[in-house]
């Protein structure tokens, strides 16, 4: 075969998929869960009536992950950070949130009902909620941990 009917070949071959689309990979399974589906747990580390729920990845092990957090209203979360960048959605109430070493109640900024907010890594920071409770949907890489600043 001349270089010029390879060449030929090989356009009709990208030609033909372009035309009947990629095959599916066999092992891709679409994920969807309706609010019932969730399944909120308690972790140890949780005593203050928070929930968590995983739902992709399991965020205690590593790995990509997405979670939703709940918060009951009249919480407080002490200054703490996250060796990972936290990125959050407010899916659900107002969250509050503050930046420093001290939990700071005039430092507090109201993130209502679909805002998104990403953390750096390491910044402290701090988060209260008011009158309702509060569903944040958080994600990340690797295993999360949060280190307290404030005790």
């Amino acid at each position: 075969m001349t270089g010029a009917r390879l060449r030929l070949g090989f356009m009709l071959a990208f030609a033909l998929r372009a035309i009947s689309g990629a095959p599916a990979e066999p092992n891709k399974q679409v994920t969807a869960l309706t609010p019932q589906d969730i399944r909120w747990f308690t972790p140890s580390y949780y005593t203050d009536g928070r929930k968590r729920a995983h739902l992709r990845g399991d965020s205690s092990k590593g790995g990509d992950w997405i979670d939703r957090v709940s918060i009951p209203a009249g919480s407080r979360v002490l200054a703490h950070t996250h060796p990972d960048d936290e990125i959050d959605t407010v899916i659900e109430g107002t969250w509050y949130l503050g930046l420093g070493e001290r939990f700071d109640e005039a430092k507090l900024k109201a993130y209502p009902a679909g805002s998104f907010i990403v953390i750096p890594a390491n910044v402290p920071h701090f988060v209260a909620t008011r009158e309702s409770p509060v569903v944040v949907q958080t994600s990340g890489h690797g295993m999360f941990q949060t280190h307290y600043v404030e005790k």
